[in-house]
């Protein structure tokens, strides 16, 4: 790593306070999701986007898609289908990172089992509010997509930089996502999530010694486009792992 242990740790901690906080607008916010005078009325959405706005200012901003699927627009997703799907890469990530623990470090390993929960939690919450979509599977098709650099992963450096692209590949997910959900309350909740991935991979760039245009690869705002998961700079299309 590029920076020592100790600093990895206190970074991740950082993190994990944002993350306590996220968890906790995002029950306050999916709140109204199971009022049926919430979803009879759209006369929210000002409030809802104002929730967007306050979340994401503490991480990652936002942009409208520049390259968003048209597959995905065509799929005609429901805000519960995109909850469930969220889900699954979700519990996708925490395998990822179980599979990969083997050749982390004592000093290491604390800061992927804390991202891991982290993972856990956000699938957790995403299945709270998918309905009848929830899962309690990780996307098989990413795990798929993903088990060959998995087991081509030798040490912790690998599996850093492995880490790192997914927990961004994950952010610009959950960015193209809130161009598609409908209901303000999805969409205010995702975006409490959302920073807490583009955080995950911040750190992870620091530890990997990476430049600040290697961490932000696509400047101050978050990429909304979708692909198959060989782009790094884009999310997983539901299109493709749905």
């Amino acid at each position: 790593m590029q920076i020592t242990s100790r600093q990895f740790r206190s970074l991740a901690a950082d993190v994990d306070d944002l993350h306590n906080e996220s968890m906790k607008t995002f029950a306050e916010e999916t709140a109204d999701i199971h009022t049926d005078a919430y979803r009879a009325s759209r006369r929210n959405f000002i409030a809802g986007s104002a929730g967007i706005v306050g979340a994401v200012a503490l991480g990652s901003a936002l942009v409208l898609p520049r390259g968003l699927s048209r597959r995905a627009f065509a799929a005609g997703l429901d805000d519960q289908t995109i909850a469930g799907y969220a889900q699954g890469v979700e519990l996708a990530a925490v395998a990822a990172y179980t599979a990969a623990a083997g050749v982390l470090s004592k000093d290491t390993l604390p800061v992927a089992q804390l991202f891991l929960s982290h993972h856990q939690q956000h699938a957790d919450a995403f299945g709270a509010v998918a309905g009848d979509k929830a899962t309690t599977e990780p996307n098989a098709k990413l795990i798929a997509a993903l088990t060959p650099t998995l087991k081509g992963i030798k040490d912790e450096a690998g599996a850093l930089e492995f880490a790192f692209v997914l927990e961004g590949q994950a952010a610009y997910t959950y960015a193209a996502a809130l161009t598609l959900l409908q209901d303000p309350a999805y969409a205010a909740a995702t975006a409490t999530i959302l920073p807490i991935e583009a955080q995950h991979q911040t750190v992870l760039g620091i530890a990997l010694g990476k430049s600040v245009t290697d961490v932000f690869p696509t400047g101050a705002f978050e990429s909304a486009a979708l692909g198959d998961g060989t782009d790094p700079l884009a999310g997983l299309d539901p299109a493709v792992f749905g």
